[in-house]
């Protein structure tokens, strides 16, 4: 919010998309915890930032009291289902109950979901089965340096 909420963060950011071709590669992180206390705003930011061609998602979702307004207010991409529901998930039938109501509502709504921190077969295979869109952890690869892809 402290970002979005500045002038100067702002101006730097669309002028850097201005500059650069490849947008459609670019994914910006809202952080689902949070407070949002201006939604115009962040819903002006969510569209305009789109309108360069990159996309929106909602990480740490799941986390504690999600406001699942988030997702029905903001045009967002991505729902980023966090690490607390997902590093046990092959273990917890709570925790796929939960995952899976997350799913159907994000498909209801056209928005697709990533699955955090995982970090083994097992867990992938549970995430697979519940229909979450995306999987991210170290099972399916550890993070790498940004210069190895950019010449």
């Amino acid at each position: 919010m402290d970002d979005i909420d500045n002038e100067k963060t702002m101006k730097m950011l669309y002028g850097l998309l201005d500059e650069f071709r490849y947008n459609n590669l670019l994914t910006i992180e809202l952080l689902e915890t949070e407070e949002i206390k201006d939604y115009d705003l962040v819903h002006d930011f969510c569209t305009k930032i789109r309108s360069y061609g990159a996309k929106i998602a909602l990480d740490d979702f799941g986390v504690g009291y999600s406001n699942f307004s988030h997702i029905l207010k903001l045009p967002i991409d991505y729902i980023k289902i966090d690490a607390s529901l997902i590093s046990n998930i092959d273990r917890d039938p709570h925790s796929q109950i939960m995952v899976e109501t997350i799913v159907g509502l994000a498909k209801k709504l056209n928005i697709q979901t990533i699955a955090e921190f995982v970090s083994s077969k097992e867990i992938l295979d549970t995430v697979k089965r519940l229909k979450v869109d995306y999987a991210q952890g170290y099972y399916i690869g550890k993070p790498e340096d940004i210069h190895v892809y950019i010449p």
